[in-house]
């Protein structure tokens, strides 16, 4: 590599949330570097449950097909009280998928990545260094300068970029760098973790179960073919070096299940912890994933968070580098991210709380309180719900700075009808970039001509989709869709027109063509660079 080889983009670490960011850099053309301390893939299973908004992100890169072979749907999950009772219960959400895919899957970690990371390897603009460790990175007027060392013969490399981006976990030297403080959500508990697979007869819930018992809480959860996984609580009084040895951990697995039927693959402790960094990015540098925000995983969202960090942040880069955005998008980053998460950390959180619960009167009082709700038909039972839109950041506002209706919601991916008559999912039809959707014929005549030429700087797209045979409608291809899930949507929406991100984010919605201008009308105003 050229020293003086200026690249659009450095990114720290390449886990799954720095390869998706790889991927999504290097299809958009940009001029990418990858560092990375570690060689090899790390071969054991860390995290092992996503869902259908990650995979989405995965199909963009063209990678969901080869994932989703490799995953099965989650079960769902059962929370059992003192009694053994059910006290809480969630379901897969039922069909038809909104976004195209199985709401939440069970995978395994070192197999995605390798998969991610043979998408990479499509893209010569994009450069991976392995084996090679960030020293520290300067900022300076016009550009940042990172700096690596090799592991193995100690050479350093630096590498000018107009961006970093840190993917490199929660002991991130970016971060530490940065100095950005970090807000304490107050969920600090050792966990230990334990991936086996079956080896011989043994009887197994079919869904994964939270045992809420104050005894000793614990989580079974079924991953693909003969894996099987237990998080299990460590009591008070309990540290990671009381569990050094085999027969230490086998004695406490042993208490929820014949542990005779399974071969060890990995044992770990983890603290897991609720956090939010409070700044996540500067002028040139973006925190993402780990190194921005740290979850329990009793909500299966801690991958999911930083897939969609990377999401969020690679169209805005692509147009603020291609010098089509104002400068003034990036920060809107980490304005929506961090609500976004902080929301999702605070429910993981409240459901350990359910299951961690040491206290016997407090879970008896619990067990009953749940239970009511659940027989009462109360309980929300739909994993998915509990997971926000966006509320704030590049997204339609009214004067008081709330979201206009529908802003911020998740557009969905509906199966439309190809010219080859086969269904596919609508993201396959189109490109990224900005959309204008609409169940109407005549969405084009509703663009005044300034409206006309801000969507078409903006290099926006419009599609019609109908419940029945469409076709093209002038310059607006026109779709059928197999399940209604996009007419269903937008109706329940109230709106007539949705104009969606390329993070598929609604932007906003309008109910008729003037207010459809003026909708573009704004958006080119915040986005478009002089």
């Amino acid at each position: 590599m050229h020293a003086k080889h200026k690249f659009d983009v450095v990114i720290v670490g390449y886990g799954p949330v720095g390869a998706t960011l790889a991927n999504l850099l290097g299809q958009r053309g940009l001029d990418v570097a990858v560092l990375e301390s570690a060689r090899d893939v790390y071969d054991k299973p860390r995290a092992i449950t996503a869902d259908h908004e990650a995979m989405r992100v995965f199909q963009e890169c063209g990678l969901a097909d080869e994932i989703a072979r490799a995953t099965i749907p989650h079960p769902g999950t059962d929370y059992r009280g003192l009694r053994g009772q059910v006290i809480k219960r969630f379901y897969p959400q039922a069909p038809p998928h909104p976004l195209g895919w199985e709401p939440a899957f069970m995978f395994v970690q070192p197999d995605m990545e390798a998969i991610l990371r043979r998408g990479v390897q499509r893209y010569s603009n994009v450069q991976v260094l392995l084996g090679h460790a960030l020293t520290d990175f300067e900022e300076q007027s016009d550009q940042l300068v990172a700096r690596a060392r090799c592991t193995d013969g100690g050479k350093t490399v630096e590498l000018p970029c107009s961006y970093l981006i840190a993917c490199d976990g929660g002991k991130s030297l970016v971060r530490r760098q940065l100095a950005s403080p970090i807000e304490d959500l107050a969920f600090d508990e050792w966990w230990m973790i334990i991936d086996a697979h079956i080896k011989g007869p043994v009887d197994l819930p079919p869904r994964a179960v939270q045992y809420c018992r104050p005894t000793r809480p614990g989580t079974y959860m079924v991953g693909p073919g003969t894996l099987r996984r237990w998080e299990i609580k460590l009591l008070p009084g309990e540290s990671a070096e009381d569990f050094q040895s085999e027969e230490a951990v086998r004695r406490v697995w042993g208490s929820f299940i014949d542990v005779d039927a399974f071969a060890l693959w990995r044992t770990a402790i983890y603290r897991f912890h609720a956090l939010v960094v409070e700044q996540w990015s500067t002028e040139r540098v973006f925190l993402m994933g780990d190194a921005a925000h740290q979850m329990p995983p009793f909500l299966g969202q801690g991958l999911c968070a930083g897939i969609r960090d990377a999401s969020n942040l690679a169209w805005k880069l692509e147009g603020v580098l291609r010098g089509r955005f104002n400068d003034h998008v990036l920060p809107s980053y980490g304005l929506e991210r961090k609500p976004h998460v902080r929301t999702i950390v605070s429910h993981a959180k409240s459901f350990g709380l359910i299951i961690g619960e040491l206290d016997p009167v407090a879970a008896l009082a619990r067990d009953e309180r749940l239970e009511a709700e659940l027989h009462s038909g109360r309980a929300e039972t739909v994993r998915q719900k509990f997971i926000p839109g966006l509320t704030c950041g590049l997204i339609d506002s009214d004067a008081n700075g709330q979201p206009t209706a529908g802003a911020g919601a998740l557009f969905p991916q509906p199966w439309v009808r190809g010219a080859d008559g086969a269904f596919h999912r609508l993201d396959d039809r189109l490109g990224t970039g900005f959309l204008i959707a609409t169940d109407i014929e005549d969405v084009h005549d509703w663009l005044d001509a300034d409206a006309r030429a801000v969507w078409s700087r903006i290099g926006g797209q419009m599609l019609r989709i109908s419940p029945s045979a469409a076709a093209d409608t002038g310059s607006v291809p026109g779709f059928s869709e197999r399940d209604g899930v996009f007419c269903t949507w937008l109706a329940a929406q109230g709106q007539r027109v949705a104009l969606v991100r390329p993070d598929h984010y609604v932007h906003g919605m309008a109910s008729d063509a003037a207010g459809l201008s003026e909708l573009v009308r704004r958006l080119g105003h915040t986005l478009l660079a002089n």
